[in-house]
């Protein structure tokens, strides 16, 4: 078997020096906000029902599950954007493909006073509307978060820290996938690698929906060996002999040419990131100085992207750098602050508070989701 690609603490380094505090994490679910930014509004007719719902104490997928059952659906029927935090307080779209009823007064079926009491469910509808499409993966904007970090204790001084949260959000931070991602021990990344085995031996094994998340925490964590390296060697903010780019919270990228004058400074001005890795079927893409370093950071699990792109995982990239420029931070005492920002779909908070304090989450709310 591959050597494991787990990234642990450590081998995720900052740009911007150590922590200069160290917080709880997560102390109540109050503590940590996340509303979800579509960047577009419900067409409000269709066969497609969509629920905006607060939930608390629920993984994303327990709640989809929940509503199909009790609408007697079939789980496929109810989709969502983005996977939330279970140990938290979030909003987010849902969407129930439910043609019986829509563009009738009855389209809605429920009162949305409160579909729910949360204190039964752990969810509640707060509002609805008709729309023609389905909700896909990744077809939010954005997450806003408001997040307040407990029992803070400054490493450095208190003007220390206001500055780095200054520079990061300036020059933002690294784009490493979060901890979450790889489950509690890095349980996904044991499950991926024993799901490719089997698959290179032919096994068969009954199908089960988390191989979609077990693969994805194994190309996660090569992306973040890759992104790491560029850390060190000083290059995650810039654009390197054989980079590709991608547009800021976009999925598309392109290769920069001398002919175009204007990416140096949409580079400079965050518009624009360099990207790493997430391997599998396909070419990498970068070439030159950018190929040779991603093909020696990736050559121990070598075996493992062929592995991947043998049962078909499409290669992608993803950018190296987060940007928040609407970082903003309140102190509500001494050892309380709360830090208000917004990241582009699939980017993960505690990557964002990661450059600047060490975190400590509550017991019961580590890998929660």
């Amino acid at each position: 078997m591959a050597t494991r690609p787990v990234p642990l603490r450590g081998e995720c380094p900052s740009p911007w020096g150590e922590p200069l505090a160290r917080a709880q994490l997560k102390a109540t679910a109050e503590d940590f906000l996340v509303t979800e930014v579509m960047g577009f509004e419900p067409s409000g007719e269709g066969e497609h029902l969509w629920l905006w719902v607060e939930k608390c104490g629920l993984n994303t997928d327990a709640v989809a599950a929940d509503i199909a059952q009790r609408l007697a659906l079939p789980r496929h029927a109810v989709s969502y954007s983005g996977m939330k935090d279970r140990h938290a307080r979030t909003q987010q779209w849902f969407s129930v493909h439910w043609p019986a009823g829509a563009g009738t007064a009855h389209a809605g079926v429920w009162s949305f006073d409160g579909w729910l009491p949360e204190a039964a469910a752990g969810y509640c509808v707060l509002k609805q509307a008709r729309s023609n499409r389905k909700l896909r993966r990744g077809a939010h904007a954005a997450n806003h978060f408001v997040i307040t970090l407990r029992n803070l204790a400054l490493l450095g001084s208190r003007v220390a820290l206001d500055e780095r949260l200054a520079t990061i959000a300036a020059h933002g931070v690294p784009n490493y996938i979060g901890e979450q991602r790889f489950g509690h021990g890095g349980r996904n990344i044991d499950q991926g690698l024993a799901l490719l085995a089997d698959r290179r031996a032919g096994r068969r094994r009954r199908r089960d929906q988390r191989e979609s998340i077990w693969l994805s925490a194994l190309r996660s964590a090569l992306f973040n060996r890759v992104l790491a390296a560029r850390v060190r060697d000083g290059s995650w903010a810039s654009c390197r002999t054989g980079d590709v780019l991608q547009l800021d919270g976009r999925g598309s990228f392109f290769i920069p040419t001398d002919d175009d004058a204007t990416w140096p400074e949409r580079l400079q001005q965050g518009l624009v990131h360099a990207t790493g890795p997430l391997p599998g079927a396909g070419e990498l893409a970068v070439t030159e100085a950018v190929e040779a370093l991603e093909t020696e950071v990736l050559a121990p699990w070598q075996s493992v992207i062929d592995d991947l792109a043998l049962i078909g995982v499409p290669a992608q990239r993803r950018a190296l750098r987060l940007c928040a420029p609407d970082l903003s931070a309140q102190w509500l005492n001494e050892q309380t602050l709360r830090l208000s920002f917004s990241l582009p779909c699939g980017a993960f908070a505690t990557a964002l508070l990661a450059s600047s304090i060490a975190l400590e989450e509550s017991p019961h709310a580590l890998f929660a989701e």
